[in-house]
């Protein structure tokens, strides 16, 4: 996953105040290059202050392989359903379900369908 504004986008990564339409964001990645032709496609909206937050888009079958986040971890669902394991347990969520893990917890993200997801990584205090 990419810290990047989207390539065309002037817009900074942090501020007072950030509004994002995010059926224009998901609209966007899925034309891209890295989505026609690979598995998955994200951007990064909001960096820095404390907290990061992603917007990915996954096709069916497209994975997040184990890793862990600097912080507190938390997935929203937004579109289709996904499988997150975490510490020996596993959940599959569809829209609406927000789903977290603490700090240094190794997880992993599979989409059981095509998915869209608001990442949100909070810095640990």
């Amino acid at each position: 996953m990419s810290s990047r504004p989207h390539p065309e986008s002037e817009r900074p990564l942090h501020g007072t105040l950030q509004s994002f339409d995010l059926q224009d964001e998901v609209s966007r990645l899925r034309s891209e290059k890295t989505w026609q032709e690979g598995k998955r496609n994200a951007i990064t909206l909001r960096k820095g202050g404390g907290m990061n937050i992603v917007l990915l888009v996954m096709k069916a079958g497209a994975r997040l392989e184990e890793h862990t986040a600097p912080g507190p971890v938390g997935l929203s669902v937004q579109e289709g359903s996904v499988r997150f394991e975490a510490s020996g347990e596993t959940v599959e969520a569809g829209p609406g379900v927000l789903l977290t893990c603490d700090t240094g917890v190794p997880h992993t993200v599979e989409a059981l369908s095509e998915a869209v997801c608001l990442l949100t990584v909070a810095k640990d205090s």
